[in-house]
């Protein structure tokens, strides 16, 4: 009889193992897949009103606001406050803050994409 206490035992705990495992699976997922929305949410925006000028990119961090990464380029500089006021309308519902980051975008010559192959 106390074999089978064991097992009933051992198989209990697999399961709530498995169990927790698979809810924490499920929370790191659903994270990931807020910040694919709001990704594509701040790009549609950005894309909307000023054309495919940048690609933003969006992290959230627990207890944190959104912070977007867009790269600029010399010539670009003048967008950000446009971009900014942009990033803020469309994830900014609540009263949620964010927090926008601007990092150099290298620019390279018309002439680097000679290096690149081309699909016949």
């Amino acid at each position: 009889m106390l074999t089978l206490v064991t097992l009933v035992a051992l198989v209990s705990g697999a399961l709530g193992f498995a169990w927790t495992a698979q809810w924490l699976i499920d929370e790191a997922e659903r994270r990931r897949l807020g910040r694919v929305v709001a990704q594509v949410h701040v790009t549609d925006a950005v894309h909307a009103a000023l054309g495919a000028v940048v690609a933003p990119t969006v992290a959230r961090h627990r207890g944190r606001s959104w912070t977007v990464t867009i790269g600029l380029g010399s010539q670009q500089l003048a967008l950000a406050g446009r971009l900014t006021e942009i990033a803020r309308q469309a994830l900014g519902q609540g009263g949620q803050s964010v927090e926008v980051v601007f990092v150099p975008r290298p620019e390279y010559p018309a002439s680097r994409h000679h290096g690149l192959l081309r699909a016949a």
